[in-house]
């Protein structure tokens, strides 16, 4: 499981800080499939560990639900975000918020799909 995770982590901080050739890359092998394909991923070694395991895969949706959000949209929400920390007063803003509502109806349910993928990652530890 540790090898799984940090390979999230990974994948996660390129998407968030790495080149945009990278999303690119990943984008290109999605449209064949899901590309972390961790759907039936399970860690058997202890009971903390299958539990954990759930979490891994629905880390993983929300990985691919974000590269899924980009293509819909054209942009990295979160990227965007990070990069405008600290410039002035649309500090931290994405471009959502300069959408007019035909724009922003279209993109709201790529963006609602993400919100839900980010709220289903917490741990629940059943035992």
């Amino acid at each position: 499981m540790q090898v799984a995770l940090k390979a999230l982590v990974v994948i996660h901080r390129l998407l968030r800080e790495g080149d945009p050739t990278f999303r690119e890359e990943l984008l290109n092998f999605t449209q064949r499939g899901r590309i972390l394909q961790l759907s039936n991923f399970k860690d058997d070694s202890s009971p903390i560990a299958w539990d954990c395991s759930a979490w891994v895969r629905t880390y993983g949706l929300y990985l691919e639900e974000r590269l899924e959000c980009f293509r819909v949209l054209k942009y990295d929400v979160e990227a965007e975000r990070l990069s405008k920390q600290g410039q002035g007063p649309e500090k931290g803003h994405s471009r959502t918020r300069e959408l007019d509502s035909q724009d922003l109806l279209e993109q709201l349910p790529a963006l609602q799909q993400l919100l839900y993928r980010l709220v289903g990652c917490r741990v629940i530890i059943s035992s």
